[in-house]
């Protein structure tokens, strides 16, 4: 592609303006002769030694896309990546050999924050490809399909297409390129609606050694699906000879003809294939976006709120299925669904014919869920499909009355149920970690009587996070916990770390109100739960008299809790275990100063810990 003379002034104000807008651009800017002298004896061990310690850091998922970076503080989560990729800018700059060296480090992390980095981004991509080889981990922080993102994206490629170099990208990549400057000049919206996700699906197919990949995606149903990106996905897939990219082939008659001739008829370089290094996708959902089925009052929305907020998990499988090293998945937001294997709907044509005849996440060996509404047998059916699961982590979201399962018989376990799928799927497991707000009525989706039954016979676990209540289920009336099995015989035999959560169904109403209550209230509340208070007091116990160097032989000689090096115990309803001040109760330390005694003996750490809710601190600042 050539450049107009037109074009040379603009070409000069981009080049001026990449050292600080454009990360991705080529940096030449050799140091003075004596700079370069210096710097140049280095060795160049020592010089990629500390070039590694520079290597950006992105934020963790969920975070939203900083508004601007020359408001950071040092708090902020983007302050520390920003100052590296600055660093390693400027170490670009020293020398062309300085450059060589530091080049590939800049290009290791990148995120992509706004409209204008996607965009610079690709144009790097299709003018020098010998730079994407060094990239292992790519973010992409705007939503793909917002409105606002697809008409910033339109206006950046017609400023930036004068400005490009005519480059020697892979074929497919400078194919599409040629295409977008042919809908650019459309009017219709619909025509260059799928802008972003195209050249970002063209962005991570040019990256054969991808490692990690964190993609943001709608959370409400305003916003599409990607279903441009999936489909732009399978079609370089199909640039390549490989088994993927062979059943994608007969997929070929319902594309359009200037995609079709993108497509070469055989493969010229295999190396290159995209994606067959990626190891760890980050589902994020779209940050900025407020959860609608969590306001109340004058923030209620016009109209009933939508019936899905999350990332709908379940319509990405064909991106699963074109990651043959994926082993770590994490959700930052999602809808609770999955349900890869069941009929779906409301698919479009390009996804529907291409439903999964194996589990998607088969591979899959760490699944982490943050802010979740996935109920008990969703999770169940997560399990189901990643059979193969070392750790499954889930953290889930308060949202009354949402993808709540209708009242059951608690005494018969669902045929669908959490307890069941552990038996069948959970062989694997070594980290487990779960919990709920409110199971009430829905007990039946957990195992019988609302407990996992099933723990004990998970050998592998080493890390496991649960709740009381699903340890004890639905105790029958005037029955302790005492009263049923032994602690220790309910958990699983390998253990190395454990904890605990206080937390039973029918507390919640406690929980949402308890920072309200009068001194009387709290009084009245922590004499009923003395008996209760001694119970868990007594079940500690008995797990320390069993753990550690306490360990006795078990069945077919094995040694039940001999591995147990720390248990933790997760307090969250205050006033069952801290009375009011100056009434001559004990404090919850003193509480639990024979517990940690016993645990320190066994060889054993035990701590506890308390959780002060939101509400209760504002409060309190008041």
């Amino acid at each position: 592609m050539s450049t107009s003379p037109g074009s040379v002034k603009k070409r000069k104000a981009s080049d001026m303006a990449d050292t600080e807008s454009d990360p991705h651009r080529r940096l030449e800017n050799p140091a003075s002769p004596k700079t370069k002298s210096i710097m140049d004896h280095l060795p160049s061990e020592l010089v990629n030694q500390i070039l590694d310690h520079l290597i950006p850091i992105l934020p963790e998922i969920g975070e939203p896309a900083p508004e601007a970076y020359d408001k950071l503080v040092r708090e902020d989560p983007w302050y520390d990546y920003t100052r590296r990729r600055s660093a390693l800018r400027n170490l670009c700059l020293v020398s062309h050999s300085f450059a060589d060296l530091a080049r590939p480090y800049l290009y290791h992390t990148i995120a992509i924050t706004s409209e204008e980095v996607l965009v610079l981004l690709f144009r790097t991509i299709t003018e020098t490809p010998k730079y994407c080889g060094w990239t292992r981990s790519l973010s992409c922080h705007i939503t793909l399909t917002n409105r606002r993102v697809v008409r910033k994206t339109k206006r950046c490629l017609n400023k930036l297409l004068p400005t490009w170099r005519e480059g020697k990208g892979l074929a497919f990549v400078t194919g599409y390129l040629e295409s977008l400057q042919m809908r650019l000049a459309s009017t219709n919206p619909e025509d260059y609606y799928e802008m972003p996700q195209g050249i970002f699906g063209m962005t991570i197919s040019a990256l054969p050694s991808l490692e990690t990949l964190l993609l943001q995606l709608p959370a409400i149903e305003d916003d599409r699906d990607y279903f441009e990106l999936l489909s732009c996905l399978r079609i370089t897939m199909s640039y390549f000879d490989t088994a993927e990219g062979e059943k994608c082939r007969r997929y070929l008659d319902i594309l359009p003809e200037d995609i079709k001739t993108m497509i070469p008829d055989r493969v010229e370089n295999k190396a290159l294939t995209p994606f067959q290094h990626l190891t760890t996708l980050l589902l994020q959902g779209d940050p900025s976006v407020e959860d609608p089925t969590t306001l109340d009052g004058e923030d209620d929305l016009d109209g009933d709120p939508p019936e899905v907020f999350g990332v709908q998990i379940r319509h990405y499988h064909p991106m699963f299925e074109l990651l043959p090293a994926l082993t770590t998945l994490e959700v930052s937001t999602d809808d609770g669904l999955f349900t890869f294997l069941e009929n779906e709907e409301d698919l479009t044509d390009i996804i529907a014919i291409t439903r999964p005849t194996s589990s998607p996440l088969s591979h899959t060996k760490h699944v982490y869920l943050h802010s979740s509404v996935a109920d008990p047998r969703n999770i169940g059916r997560l399990l189901r499909h990643a059979p193969d699961l070392e750790t499954l982590y889930m953290l889930p979201r308060r949202v009354d009355s949402f993808h709540r399962i209708p009242p059951q018989d608690a005494t018969q376990a669902d045929h669908d149920c959490l307890d069941q799928a552990l038996e069948k799927y959970g062989n694997k497991l070594k980290h487990l970690d779960l919990n709920w707000f409110d199971c009430q009525g829905s007990e039946a989706s957990i195992g019988v009587g609302g407990r996992l039954s099933t723990l004990p016979q998970l050998k592998e676990v080493e890390k496991l996070c649960l709740q009381l209540v699903m340890l004890y289920g639905d105790l029958p009336a005037g029955e302790t916990m005492m009263q049923q099995r032994p602690v220790v015989d309910l958990l699983p035999p390998n253990l190395v770390e454990l904890t605990l959560e206080d937390w039973w169904w029918e507390g919640l109403d406690d929980f949402d109100t308890f920072y309200r209550w009068s001194d009387e209230q709290k009084e009245k509340h922590y004499a009923e739960k003395k008996e209760y208070r001694e119970t868990v007091l007594d079940m500690f116990k008995a797990l320390a008299s069993v753990a550690g160097r306490n360990a006795k032989p078990g069945r077919h000689d094995e040694n039940k809790m001999h591995r147990l090096k720390r248990v933790r115990f997760f307090i969250k309803t205050l006033p069952t275990w801290i009375p009011v001040e100056d009434k001559g109760n004990p404090c919850v330390e003193e509480m639990f100063k024979n517990v940690g005694e016993l645990f320190e003996k066994a060889g054993v750490e035990f701590v506890f810990e308390v959780d002060q809710p939101l509400e209760m601190e504002e409060e309190m600042m008041q």
